[in-house]
């Protein structure tokens, strides 16, 4: 008689892993870093265990003491453009998100940056919170001159940076508060006056441009 009596259930078949169910992972371990539940030195053997991973199995045992995520749905390359209220991640690539009437509740990539333009919001809400990280790249967060806003959170192996414009507070905006983290990246947050350039290289080159185009004083 075989090892294995008629009727009873094979072995589980082994099922090899794909690159987006690697991405998908190290997604959810991102996301359980920003959450606390691991630390950075976890987050980095895991993401090492998961893109070397050959099947299936082996991705479900980084994730077996990790609550299932909300609603996080797995993007890949950049996202652009507006987006309702809810969760953005991505792997590999950029955040970059310019809003008129709502705003995602929280973002987050690797390998990537995360910049919310805020200056076309219009909105009713009294505050607009925002949760947003990434690991191995920058949050930026850009709101108008006048707009109250604030930016907390933690860094690892970088900055916390606030740029407002010393001016007086725009009646009837909204209070931005931003929170976030980044793991090899920089916390940002920025007032621009309406049509300027994030980039601030473009902004140079845009008032070079200017000047150049301006006639000649009189005299």
């Amino acid at each position: 008689m075989s090892e294995q009596q008629a009727g009873e259930p094979g072995p589980a078949p082994v099922v090899r892993a794909s690159d987006a169910e690697r991405d998908a992972v190290v997604t959810r371990l991102q996301t359980a870093l920003g959450e606390g539940r691991i630390s950075v030195d976890e987050f980095t053997q895991r993401a090492d265990v998961a893109y070397a991973a050959v099947t299936t199995a082996d991705l479900d045992g980084l994730l077996a003491d990790l609550p299932a995520p909300a609603s996080a749905v797995p993007a890949f390359g950049e996202v652009v453009g507006e987006r309702t209220t809810g969760t953005i991640a991505t792997v590999f690539g950029d955040v970059k998100l310019t809003a008129t009437t709502s705003v995602p509740e929280r973002a987050s990539t690797v390998f990537g940056d995360v910049r919310i333009d805020l200056r076309g919001l219009r909105t009713a809400e009294e505050v607009v919170a925002l949760q947003l990280g990434t690991v191995f790249g920058d949050v930026e967060v850009i709101v108008s001159e006048g707009v109250a806003a604030e930016i907390e959170g933690w860094t690892v192996f970088g900055d916390r940076k606030t740029e407002l414009a010393p001016v007086p507070r725009l009646p009837g905006t909204p209070r931005v508060v931003v929170r976030g983290w980044t793991v090899f990246g920089d916390l940002k947050l920025r007032s621009l006056a309406p049509g300027e350039s994030p980039s601030r290289w473009r902004a140079v080159l845009d008032r070079l441009a200017e000047r150049r185009s301006a006639p000649p004083p009189a005299g």
